[in-house]
């Protein structure tokens, strides 16, 4: 019981973490909700497991949450370091790369978080994790201004993950992206394919409008 009780009290300042996150992040909508919300499912997920080395993990990351919590980002750091090298293969680590890669996104060290977003985006375990570090590397892309790799990486998340909650976003920004590059019909494409798949929706609606904007 009381270990119960930790894991919960852990959980507890996890969530409060996450809030506070969410009202200091000044990402695009689609990436803040991917991230809140991918980070709290894999939250519980590596605390179901029962494998002590996953354990180990999860209680690592856990604390370098509450250090970045707590103000203390260098700590915080180094426990992020110490989760993805101790335990490189394990759920955690692959979450400690996606927070990593968050933070150097917003100090502009975009290289960097590339290649660790590309490394969960393909090997991530649970394969859960890997659309939330793909919807990063488009984000990284977006605040480059390169939307031509915007693009490939849109399509990318739209052809393997169609059922994921983020995806009415990826079609809408995708679409965007198009007009960003000058490519009109691309983009009429990717509206009208956001009628048909998603109808009766405010997506939907967005996107007839926009249909109408492009014709006149």
């Amino acid at each position: 019981m009381h270990g119960v009780s930790q894991n919960n009290t852990k959980l507890e300042k996890f969530a409060d973490y996450i809030v506070n996150q969410i009202k200091n992040n000044r990402t695009r909508f689609f990436t803040i909700i991917g991230f809140t919300l991918g980070f709290l499912i894999l939250g519980i997920f590596i605390y179901s497991r029962m494998s002590s080395f996953a354990i180990s993990a999860s209680d690592k990351l856990s604390m370098a949450y509450m250090y970045f919590n707590y103000g203390d980002s260098q700590k915080g750091a180094q426990l992020l370091e110490e989760t993805i090298s101790t335990f490189p293969k394990t759920s955690a680590a692959y979450q400690a790369r996606l927070f990593k890669a968050d933070m150097l996104i917003d100090k502009q060290q975009y290289d960097e978080a590339l290649s660790l977003l590309l490394e969960v985006s393909k090997n991530a375990k649970p394969e859960a994790l890997r659309p939330f570090a793909l919807s990063r590397i488009i984000y990284l892309y977006d605040a480059q201004k390169d939307y031509h790799n915007a693009i490939l990486y849109s399509n990318e998340f739209i052809n393997n993950y169609k059922t994921n909650f983020l995806i009415k976003n990826m079609y809408l920004n995708l679409a965007q992206y198009y007009l960003s590059v000058g490519s009109v019909d691309d983009a009429s494409r990717v509206y009208t394919d956001i009628l048909v798949t998603f109808p009766a929706t405010d997506e939907a609606a967005i996107a007839e409008k926009a249909l109408n904007d492009l014709k006149k």
